[in-house]
């Protein structure tokens, strides 16, 4: 099952997006040595600079100017900042910068009239002005000789960006349909989003606040799967500060233990520890069984890192009796693979496999392809444990084939780990530092301090078994 047979009706905006990439990729190909002007449209920053980074990835020797704040000459200013020699493009963004909110005619539009010919002059290149929507409608009204030599116009606007339209979205919060979205898909995502918490207002409307509280949460969910978890954090933190204004402790609860996920990651188990007990006594107290049963579940990773299988195993029981009781099977799958990993520890190899492959068969009926990811890695390390290395890397490079394609930062770094020890038992020296290698970078991109000193270890100990 693919990705992208879910979200059919949510992705028809994406899909767009992704054309509009295409077509501009296109025209930055033919155009290359002649000079061209153009305007993208885009109205989220973070979808601005997601798009210019996939764009420079495929095109090289793009220059950005961003304008700043006091600028009323554009070309002036893109002389003057301009670093390349003989730029395949040159990108202007940030134009509202330098956008009066009290200017109905702001100088720095009304200079691009006079300074039409002399863009050409300067440069043999496409020059493409990032605006957002009211940016470009003020450039076509205020600075038509300007406008009258556009070749191409490209929209990166989302009609689902706004508020209003968030609030008929019957996908927010859902994260499990988040999790099924591509690494690609979730930029957009998270674009789109932001757009509308901005758009929601500062604080947002009473109307939109509960609104907003499950974009947020939604939003945290996707920077997490990303690896970015400072941005994750900060999603909850704000979260939780509507939530505590409007009294909504279900929204509460969900925060902390949002946040508990977060600290765990980090190796800051006192804190998870801390926010998961908070979050388990507001769902007691409100008799929420899911958010109960999260609670104990996650407990029962903290414990278990901490070495307290028994207590881990009684947390585990005790949240898998409760999904069982709601016909919950997302967080049975969970449940399954967390007390696999128990089982693992130790040594009862069979009963961890017996664990593991309920969770993945759960995971598959689901098509929730990150559980199925996770249990994929989970199996490879019975396999690996078991010494059948080739089964072990089978099962490590399906995990890893899902991870990358749903842009999961943590599983691909614990799935290249432990290809690296694949090759390690089978005395290829090179590509095992060659994945640790991978596996260390992406830990480190994550802030996972315990695994970046683990992974660093064995690089080490590679490094001296190499020098002696």
């Amino acid at each position: 099952m693919e990705p992208e047979k879910f979200f059919s009706d949510r992705t028809n905006q994406t899909l767009l997006q992704q054309a509009e990439l295409a077509a501009i990729l296109r025209m930055l190909s033919i155009s290359e040595g002649t000079f061209s002007l153009s305007i993208a449209i885009c109205n989220s920053p973070v979808l601005r600079e997601y798009l210019i980074s996939k764009i420079t990835e495929q095109k090289a020797g793009i220059e950005k100017i961003p304008i700043e704040k006091n600028c009323t000459d554009m070309l002036a200013f893109a002389e003057k900042k301009i670093t390349i020699k003989r730029p395949s493009a040159i990108f202007i963004t940030e134009i509202e910068n330098a956008l009066p909110s009290d200017d109905v005619q702001p100088r720095i539009i009304r200079n691009l009239n006079a300074s039409r010919e002399l863009w050409q002059q300067k440069f043999s290149c496409p020059v493409v002005f990032w605006l957002p929507e009211y940016a470009a409608t003020m450039l076509q009204r205020d600075a038509l000789d300007f406008a009258s030599w556009l070749s191409h116009i490209f929209e990166f606007v989302s009609e689902q960006a706004t508020a209003m339209a968030g609030t008929l979205d019957s996908y927010a919060g859902d994260i499990t349909s988040a999790g099924k979205l591509d690494a690609n898909k979730k930029r957009f995502r998270i674009a789109e989003l932001e757009q509308r918490i901005e758009d929601a207002g500062k604080p947002p409307k009473p109307e939109l606040s509960q609104h907003v509280l499950i974009w947020l949460n939604e939003l945290a969910y996707i920077y997490k799967a990303i690896g970015d978890l400072d941005t994750a954090e900060e999603s909850i933190q704000k979260s939780l500060h509507i939530a505590e204004k409007l009294g909504n402790q279900a929204t509460i609860a969900t925060d902390y233990g949002n946040l508990g996920l977060i600290y765990r990651t980090r190796g800051d188990l006192d804190k998870a520890e801390q926010m998961h007990t908070k979050a388990l006594e507001i769902d007691e107290k409100l008799g929420q069984l899911e958010g109960i049963a999260n609670g104990y579940g996650n407990l029962g990773l903290i414990y278990r890192t901490r070495g307290d299988l028994d207590k881990a195993e009684q947390m585990h029981k005790k949240s898998l009796e409760i999904e069982e009781k709601l016909g919950r099977l997302e967080g049975m799958a969970s449940d399954y693979g967390n007390l696999g990993l128990i089982y693992l520890k130790r040594g009862d190899m069979d009963k961890a496999e017996q664990m593991h492959t309920k969770s993945l068969e759960i995971n598959e009926k689901l098509g929730r392809f990150e559980g199925m990811a996770i249990q994929y890695g989970n199996l490879g390390v019975i396999h690996l444990t078991r010494g059948y290395l080739d089964r072990a890397e089978q099962m490590f490079k399906k995990a890893l084939e899902i991870d990358e394609k749903l842009g999961r930062l943590n599983g691909m770094a614990n799935h290249y780990g432990n290809l690296g020890t694949v090759y390690k038992q089978r005395g290829d020296i090179k590509k095992a530092r060659e994945y640790w290698e991978k596996a260390l970078e992406l830990f480190k991109k994550i802030g996972m301090k315990s695994e970046i000193e683990k992974t660093q270890r064995f690089i080490d100990e590679l490094n001296k078994g190499s020098d002696s």
